[in-house]
């Protein structure tokens, strides 16, 4: 069953989120807080998309009913690309903002799934098998909202947790019982964690190979011992979407997730004890990281597009567009574009058939994702550089307007040769939302370093999403040097 918005809503009211702390208060009413409003009606929005847009709706076979296309098992190429002609389309209705929408996590379930059998029930059994197929068909079916959670709090990056005055700052299991393992710990950075239902934890275990953190499971958010402390919200002041028109849709809550002696029950669990797995679950069989960083740029391209045309329609307002330096920049944002619509295309035409599922090319998508944690910052940094200091002087508000003397003065003097004032007040407004805003340097932030450290993910690049190609390229030049002749001896 596809929910409706409102069903997300009334879920919400029921109670099914956790336990939520906001500036020293616990929060009593998730739905109306002023804090958490705006995601939460955006992701109402989300779910009745699929009622607008029929072709985000799929008959899932695996389930057999429809479900959200997020939720569909790829199992051919032709349907990765449907999945991704439907992200476009959500991510399009976001401009490549909210990256922590109910799909993002639909489509681990999905992947998960599909590795039930090659992965999870040969590294830790049946009864782990049946775990991964139970979570994924009442995802689908209930069609809830999961967040996530993975980052360890940063106490001494100088040691492992294991070894901290506390080992569980970090999630770990305190004890196993009849029911389940009781895990204590804390983890960064739980973004929508505060009005999600559902959550999947899934640590940091290279950093630290002790037994007690090798735990992956999926719980609902209101399960006793869950809490969340949440981050300064960036909401603008009464939802205004003249002076904010990106913030007041697509702010989101960021949270300290923490269990507090958290009794997971053994049919929540898919992951378990054994540290040496994490390989097969990132890097080699289920490939974790090449789905979630495909996921990344098709949102990426979705904004990249709003950036190409809000740095175009700025240039053109002033007139500054036939300038060269300017054509530079310009020129530059659309060769991102241009650079990530066919990195899309081609991971999806060269992917991998698997008997399960259909993945996209790892080295081209992951290429692709770890490639704009620079792009995107450098694409703010051209938006900064392209109108200059006329991204500053804007009037306050939609008042400016309702004031007939002001008013007078406000188009003589912000009127541009291609916009009147009011266009141009409303064009510079979305350009501060995205540069100087808050949320917008939240999301500059958060591009940074949502895949992890931007220096360890290129350098990865080359240990593990080319560790089975890059011989091929030394062969090339070895080739070569075979071809040379040799001193005589």
């Amino acid at each position: 069953m596809i929910r409706r918005g409102l069903d997300y809503v009334k879920s919400l009211e029921e109670g099914n989120h956790g336990e939520v702390y906001y500036n020293g208060e616990k929060v009593t009413n998730i739905v109306d807080h002023p804090a958490f409003r705006i995601p939460i009606k955006t992701i109402s929005d989300y779910y009745d998309l699929h009622f607008k847009d029929p072709s985000l709706r799929v008959y899932n076979r695996d389930v057999g009913e429809e479900t959200s296309i997020s939720f569909l098992r790829p199992k051919s190429k032709d349907d990765l690309r449907k999945i991704r002609e439907g992200l476009t389309r959500i991510y399009d209705f976001y401009h490549g903002y909210f990256g922590r929408s109910p799909d993002y996590l639909n489509l681990w379930s999905a992947v998960f799934y599909a590795h039930s059998e090659d992965y999870f029930a040969k590294s830790f059994g049946n009864n782990i098998m049946e775990n991964v197929i139970n979570i994924y068909r009442e995802a689908s079916k209930k069609d809830l909202f999961y967040t996530h959670a993975i980052v360890a709090p940063m106490y001494d990056r100088s040691r492992p947790p294991s070894q901290w005055e506390d080992p569980y700052i970090q999630v770990g299991v305190v004890k196993e019982t009849e029911e389940g393992v009781v895990v204590r710990g804390a983890s960064l950075l739980s973004t929508a964690g505060p009005y999600a239902e559902m959550l999947w934890y899934m640590p940091n275990i290279r950093r630290d190979t002790d037994p007690r953190y090798a735990i992956f499971f999926s719980i609902p958010t209101n399960t006793k011992g869950v809490k969340f402390l949440a981050r300064r919200g960036f909401q603008p002041k009464g939802f205004n979407e003249f002076e904010y028109p990106l913030s007041s849709k697509f702010e989101e809550s960021d949270a300290i997730l923490v269990f507090d002696d958290v009794l997971v029950p053994w049919d929540r669990i898919i992951f378990y004890k054994k540290s040496e797995e994490i390989e097969g679950f990132m890097w080699h069989t289920v490939q974790l990281r090449t789905w979630f960083n495909w996921h990344f740029v098709i949102q990426h391209y979705s904004r990249l597009k709003f950036y190409a045309g809000l740095a175009i329609a700025i240039a053109e307002a002033v007139g500054i567009n036939n300038f060269v330096n300017v054509q530079e920049k310009l020129g530059e944002i659309l060769i991102y574009l241009s650079l990530n619509e066919a990195a899309i295309i081609a991971s999806e035409e060269a992917g991998v058939q698997l008997p399960n599922i259909y993945r996209p090319n790892a080295q081209i998508a992951i290429s692709a994702s770890h490639f704009n944690m620079h792009v995107l910052p450098r694409v703010h940094e051209l938006l900064r550089l392209i109108p200059g200091g006329s991204s500053i002087p804007v009037p306050a508000g939609m008042k400016d307007f309702e004031n007939a003397e002001e008013a007078k003065l406000v188009e003589k003097y912000l009127s541009s040769k291609g916009l009147s004032a009011l266009e141009r007040v409303k064009l510079f407004n979305i350009l501060w939302d995205v540069i100087g805003s808050e949320s917008g340097i939240r999301y500059e932030q958060y591009d940074r370093f949502s895949r992890g450290d931007p220096t360890l993910r290129w350098a990865q690049t080359y240990t593990e999403v080319f560790r089975d190609k890059k011989r091929d390229y030394v062969k090339i030049v070895r080739d070569i040097m075979d071809q040379m002749p040799n001193p005589k001896q």
